[in-house]
């Protein structure tokens, strides 16, 4: 007998009952005042039970949040604000694919109280979390009653270690958990909308829905979620035609939740036109399989368990659990499934839900968006390692773990058989005792291995977090803007890996970005940027590893000093060369020429193109940037062409016209001597 079979036999309430059954709780619900605090408390106990758990994550996160500090994309969305404002053009901005109006507005608002302010942004996303965790909690009230069994879910949710890749990442955790604020009270309010009929119910969830695209393109799953949600477990009769029936019965929902999806997918469309991230072939399929396999058995499944009990630092966290544990989650997951469906008639569809909105939700947006990009050289596990693709699990986890076992309000037999907790009194066989007790100590024992295992992913992920020289970059960067002469100009380099990535986040992670959000809050400075210094160049800045300010030199390969018995290599029109104590590789350099002479125009090039620059008349250090490769620099006058180039020594007859005392070839660093702003680096 199939299980769509079965679930013609049971006598799920739905509809008219299911209504009539709420009504009855809520009258039922007029309580007296209780005579006295044991009285409250029992009264009162699952709601301060649940607050308890709530504001104990809370702390343990704030605690999280003191040790952690920005990353990677942080710091542009914080940039990019500052920069752009809130203007239309920047709110539906489609970032690396995305629209997240609701990040670009809460980072205008963090940054024009104060940029980079750390404790600041992790209050945010505190409040976030708080916001979350009640809606949960609401959720769970609706859907169940106020029953201490909703207190499994919510444990779930509250310590599930996916929590670590969505606080301590702040552009995350402003996607995530709006998102699972969103689902929670759309949930909420569209099941109260299937009890009461009342149709202002049905426009909160479509509220909550728009809330949720605002803040991640995820949400545009929700209405997906809430017909099957409906069609599940709120209408009799198989699964299809119970969606049959729930697309007739509730119709105006459902016009209202597709017309805000129309509505989301045409402006995101329009807005995807022209950015350089198009969705596009994901590649060869071992390498979408990889991604998949990867996701779903190394962090998803373990994740569910309270793992991944072990961490791999490569940029941010990254699962890495170990083989025994990881088996031992599958094999627990599969049990907790298949206990769900021989005790809940309906629990199957439950787990159908889950896994339908991992993978609409979770693999086919990273498929087409990162997998499909230009990212698409690094292999898929390496995407499939980051909790961050399905930080969204643990709301849904805590959302299809209920249905899977708890018994909706008003619902009286939507189980194969009952416990004993659950039967009438006297009722209960010595069976359906033994059935309870060992289903209590089952419970109890997932329950204490999942709690362990999320206190150790926990303390070992916090453990690899190091945001010092970050935090100490950042001060150490500001104190040099406030320092610097007025009117310095800074070469534009890249700040360090700690910072951001220069791999994904080109030109953003230069400091130029960085810095200069900083150096925008100080006008009067007027501190200036260039990216390729040219010509003759004097006091030129630097911004080095630990954010201090130092004087810019080009380090790298000497010619030394000219052939013995010369004070420079002379240089006509007949042209020279130059030699170097290396050969160097194919590289943008910057070339240094130290001379002496008239003014000229003069032609140089290191194994690749010619350059043509024009030379001030004196002494002189001239910078040009440079492609080149090989062990020697060419030189000649500009005006006769470079037929074959001559010795060192000019010909006979050519009188020399400018004299070379030096050549560097090399690329901009900090230079190890002079004034540095500030003189000491700032701790973090």
């Amino acid at each position: 007998m199939t299980a769509d079979e079965s679930d013609q036999g049971d006598s799920h309430p739905t509809g008219t009952t299911l209504v009539r059954a709420w009504h009855a709780r809520r009258r039922q619900a007029e309580y007296p005042e209780p005579r006295d605090l044991a009285e409250w408390l029992r009264a009162h106990g699952v709601t301060m039970a649940a607050l308890t758990v709530i504001t104990i994550q809370l702390v343990w996160m704030a605690v999280l949040l003191a040790h952690s500090y920005f990353i990677q994309d942080d710091f542009r969305a914080m940039d990019r604000a500052q920069a752009h404002g809130l203007s239309w053009s920047n709110l539906m901005l489609v970032d690396a694919g995305h629209l997240v109006p609701f990040r670009i507005a809460l980072a205008w608002v963090l940054v024009k109280i104060s940029l980079y302010n750390w404790p600041l942004t992790a209050l945010s996303i505190l409040a976030l979390l708080a916001a979350a965790c009640l809606a949960l909690l609401r959720m769970l009230r609706t859907l169940f009653g106020n029953r201490p069994a909703i207190l499994i879910p919510l444990i779930v949710y509250v310590f599930s270690p996916l929590s670590l890749a969505v606080v301590t990442w702040w552009v995350v955790a402003v996607e995530m958990l709006p998102l699972e604020v969103a689902i929670f009270m759309a949930v909420d309010a569209h099941v109260r909308y299937l009890r009461s009929g009342r149709f202002r119910t049905a426009i909160a969830a479509a509220g909550w829905l728009l809330f949720g695209m605002a803040a991640a393109d995820k949400a545009a799953v929700i209405p997906l979620l809430l017909f099957a949600l409906t069609s599940a477990f709120f209408v009799e009769g198989r699964w299809a035609v119970a969606a049959v029936r729930a697309a007739r019965q509730y119709w105006r929902a459902w016009v209202l939740y597709l017309a805000l999806f129309a509505v989301y997918c045409v402006v995101f469309t329009i807005q995807l036109r022209g950015t350089p991230v198009q969705p596009a072939s994901p590649g060869p399929s071992s390498n979408v399989i990889s991604f998949i396999s990867t996701v779903i058995g190394t962090t998803l499944v373990p994740a569910a368990l309270g793992g991944p009990w072990r961490w791999l630092p490569i940029g941010q966290l990254a699962a890495d659990p170990p083989a025994a544990l990881q088996q031992l989650s599958w094999v627990v997951a599969g049990l907790v499934v298949l206990a769900s469906c021989l005790y809940r008639t309906r629990a199957w569809r439950a787990w159908a839900i889950f896994a339908g909105w991992v993978a609409i939700a979770d693999v086919v947006p990273v498929v087409i968006g990162r997998l499909g990009n230009s990212l698409r050289a690094l292999p898929g596990f390496l995407f499939g390692l980051e909790p961050r693709y399905v930080a969204d699990v643990a709301a849904m986890l805590a959302l299809c773990l209920g249905l899977a076992f708890l018994p909706l309000v008003g619902e009286q037999r939507g189980y194969r058989f009952q416990l004993a907790a659950t039967a009438p009194p006297g009722s209960a066989t010595a069976t359906a005792r033994v059935i309870t007790r060992s289903a209590r100590a089952a419970i109890a024992l997932v329950l204490t291995a999942f709690l362990a295992g999320s206190f150790w992913s926990l303390q070992t992920g916090e453990a690899l977090v190091h945001t010092a020289a970050a935090r100490s970059y950042i001060a150490t960067a500001r104190a040099a803007v406030a320092q610097a002469p007025r009117g310095t100009v800074i070469l534009d380099t890249a700040t360090p890996l700690i910072i951001m990535s220069p791999f994904f986040l080109n030109p953003e992670n230069h400091t130029s970005y960085v810095i200069g959000a900083m150096a925008r809050e100080v006008p009067a400075k007027h501190l200036s940027w260039v990216q390729s210094p040219h010509g003759v160049v004097s006091g030129l800045m630097i911004f080095d590893s630990h954010g201090q300010l130092r004087p810019a030199a080009v380090a790298g390969v000497s010619s030394g000093p000219p052939p013995a018995g010369r004070r420079c290599w002379s240089v006509t029109s007949a042209g020279t060369r130059v030699p170097l104590p290396v050969s160097l590789f194919r590289w943008g350099w910057t070339v240094r020429l130290d001379y002496a002479g008239p003014a000229v125009v003069l032609a140089l090039r290191l194994g690749g193109p010619w350059a043509t620059v024009t030379l001030l008349a004196g002494a002189h250090a001239f910078y040009v940037p440079l492609v080149g490769v090989g062990r020697e620099l060419n030189v000649f006058l500009a005006g006769t062409p470079p037929t074959v180039l001559g010795s060192a020594a000019p010909p006979a007859g050519i009188a020399p016209a400018m004299c070379l005392t030096g050549i560097t070839v090399g690329t901009w660093q900090p230079a190890p001597s002079g004034p540095a702003f500030p003189a000491a680096p700032v701790p973090g």
